[in-house]
């Protein structure tokens, strides 16, 4: 009787409130306000969870290091491996390069984070395909991996986790496709539809991650997301040989990313059925830019329904904690927030590089390590360089001496929501790889920002193709 007296006055307060606001844009109507009243009276159903690394080798180790510590958060929370789906190419815990057999780390001298992890999607399995088929919880659309998807209702909560390389508008999942913006959101607008979730969260590791979701995601579905970087900027590794608090002595890649580690570490030292998807904003965001170098500041965006979600407590989708806590060092001492203050980063680009000059820099001198690894080295600043040299030439041949003016530094502002622009987009990117070969990650960026703004002047089709032509008159792969 207590509850229902309480229910009662709480509605009264919220429709006199509402009758007492004039009516103005933004301000919501009386039918929205109690309905969300009531849709908070209900309890969130099923907690799933969608992990997914984007890409894989050695060099990479921290994308599948941050999908496998983000399971064991989950984990610690309560969820059921059965509704968790990892999607990560799992090559690395058993990689010749890794000091510690079967074991991925997330942080120095940190816990096994690979152990118990579900391999629902790995290898070529993942691809496109089974992204959108694992989202829309379209069993009978997936090829290979575990069949696992989003069996979701409308009263379940979902998050969804993506780690890797991005360019503007893009998402890549290893060499075998990427994800694009529009079709993400395309996605999700499609679940919602389908009353498949009630809230669902999402966050984002990637360089230019803002630009999945800026001025694409509605507010209006019942979707949080955060990502690691605004449209034009980096994101950054993190726990990097040669920094403060770096790998142990032989490790010679990144354990971790800066926004992915801040999130993780924040869930498991907070009291996850108060902390608020805010609040974890606020503390991830602060913690971005506090005591790094200016040159090296990624800013954490949020984006979607920064009202009714946001608000939520972290545990309502990540779980309570109540299982463990994982964050411990292998010494037994707590884990400080200390660790992360640290004036030295490494660009997403550059961790494959560092990874590479180190492997040389240990190799015997005169072995066949050092040979392979100087080999594994010049063929990555070959790449790179090719990357260069074809996509400063296709502008050239394209745009001539106005070339300065759709070359890179600043990606024109362009109609998110105009179908032509995203199939210019997908045209640039598939003509670039019938005639060049496979972007690297390195080269996605370059050429993404070089792609929008040529839609942004109405290149054709005959021109691109002209252009990619001549500029890769025999198909060139750099690997």
């Amino acid at each position: 009787m207590k509850g229902s007296m309480s229910y009662w006055v709480t509605l009264i307060v919220i429709v006199w409130m509402s009758v007492m606001v004039r009516k103005s844009k933004g301000v919501r109507s009386i039918k929205d306000q109690v309905s969300q009243f009531v849709e908070d009276r209900v309890p969130l159903g099923t907690k799933w969870a969608f992990l997914v690394a984007g890409s894989n080798g050695f060099e990479n180790y921290r994308h599948q290091a941050n999908v496998c510590h983000a399971y064991q958060v989950l984990k610690s929370g309560g969820l059921k491996d059965e509704n968790i789906i990892v999607m990560m190419f799992d090559d690395i815990a058993y990689h010749p390069k890794n000091p510690k057999r079967g074991v991925i780390m997330n942080r120095p001298n940190g816990p096994n984070v690979y152990r118990g992890v579900p391999k629902d999607y790995t290898g070529n399995n993942v691809n496109p395909r089974n992204f959108f088929a694992v989202l829309s919880g379209n069993k009978s659309a997936t090829i290979g991996g575990s069949g696992k998807v989003l069996n979701t209702n409308s009263h379940d909560s979902i998050f969804i986790y993506m780690s890797g390389h991005g360019a503007v508008h893009v998402f890549g999942l290893i060499n075998k496709g990427d994800i694009w913006a529009a079709d993400l959101v395309n996605a999700l607008k499609k679940k919602h539809a389908a009353l498949a979730y009630k809230k669902m969260v999402i966050y984002i590791e990637s360089c230019h991650s803002g630009s999945m979701l800026e001025n694409l995601l509605p507010g209006n579905i019942g979707i949080y997301a955060t990502t690691a970087s605004k449209v034009n900027e980096n994101s950054y590794a993190m726990y990097c040989p040669g920094t403060p608090y770096s790998p142990p002595a032989g490790i010679t890649f990144c354990l971790g990313d800066t926004y992915s580690i801040s999130w993780m570490e924040d869930s498991e030292t907070s009291k996850r059925s108060t902390h608020t998807l805010y609040r974890q904003y606020l503390n991830v965001a602060k913690r971005m830019v506090e005591h790094i170098d200016p040159g090296y500041i990624s800013h954490v965006m949020k984006y979607g329904d920064t009202t009714a979600v946001w608000n939520d407590a972290i545990g309502k989708y990540f779980g309570d904690g109540s299982a463990r806590l994982v964050n411990k060092i292998s010494d037994g001492s707590a884990f400080s927030y200390e660790h992360f203050n640290t004036t030295r980063l490494v660009k997403q680009d550059d961790a494959s590089l560092l990874h590479l000059k180190l492997e040389l820099e240990k190799a015997p001198h005169g072995s066949e390590d050092k040979s392979k690894a100087q080999k594994e080295l010049d063929d990555e600043l070959a790449r790179r360089k090719h990357e260069d040299h074809t996509i400063n030439l296709i502008v050239d041949l394209l745009f001539g001496e106005e070339k300065d003016s759709i070359k890179m530094d600043h990606v024109h502002k362009v109609d998110l929501h105009d179908v032509d622009y995203w199939d210019c987009l997908k045209m640039l990117w598939k003509t670039y790889q019938d005639h060049c070969g496979i972007l690297s990650p390195y080269g996605k960026k370059l050429y993404s920002k070089v792609s929008v703004n040529m839609c942004n002047v109405g290149i054709s089709e005959t021109q691109i193709i002209a252009a990619t032509s001549q500029a890769c008159p025999i198909k060139n792969h750099i690997s």
